[in-house]
């Protein structure tokens, strides 16, 4: 079985809004929190979208991004949704409390979270709502076989069994993120971050590239 399940009648949808209040009071301290370098919160959009499940079904998810990215965040959606490519949950971060570890441990594909990377200083490009955490079980970040996160993740460090919800190069999921301008974290050098996309185009001048 590959990364892919097969077609499905049922189409891709999706919409993009502005936060509104009843989202703004859901985000405020948690995903949200103010930051000088963080966007304001009109500056966020709100992506509703529909999703292949890894049981071979489909599902409702949203995330929260930059509104200048929702465009983007919703073509790629679209062209994972036409090649058969699952999520296992698509919910925001703020239904786990905003806490990254138990997001990443029940599998869930998020984005918006003002926070800074893991053991660093440095603000991760999900504070500025630029990046997108694809099935972070079946795409752990690994720093060698050893460790890596989530622990659920372990079964899926080996790369050569591929499963559904996988991202892998060379592959269809890389090939649509080279195609549509996303830098993959799997193609760092200091770790494979697995399940991290950025938008290249984000208007925030230049980016560090390991940064996550």
């Amino acid at each position: 079985m590959g990364a892919l399940l097969p077609p499905i009648a049922t189409g891709f949808a999706a919409a993009i809004r502005p936060i509104d209040a009843a989202l703004a009071a859901r985000l405020r301290g948690r995903s949200y929190k103010d930051h000088p370098r963080a966007p304001a919160l009109d500056a966020l959009a709100h992506v509703a979208a529909r999703h292949r499940t890894l049981d071979g079904g489909v599902a409702d998810g949203e995330l929260v991004v930059l509104g200048a990215a929702a465009p983007a965040v919703v073509t790629l959606l679209a062209r994972l949704y036409a090649i058969g490519f699952p999520l296992a949950s698509l919910r925001l971060v703020d239904d786990f409390d905003a806490d990254d570890d138990r997001s990443m441990a029940a599998d869930n594909s998020s984005a918006l979270n003002v926070r800074t990377i893991a053991g660093s200083p440095t603000l991760s490009d999900h504070a500025l709502g630029i990046a997108v955490d694809l099935n972070p079980v079946e795409n752990p970040m690994v720093w060698s076989p050893a460790r890596f996160v989530p622990p659920a993740g372990a079964p899926f460090v080996d790369r050569r069994h591929l499963r559904p919800g996988m991202i892998v190069r060379p592959g269809p999921v890389t090939a649509i993120l080279d195609e549509l301008g996303w830098e993959w974290g799997g193609d760092w050098s200091h770790v494979a971050d697995l399940h991290h996309l950025v938008w290249r185009a984000a208007p925030f001048g230049a980016r560090v590239a390991a940064r996550r």
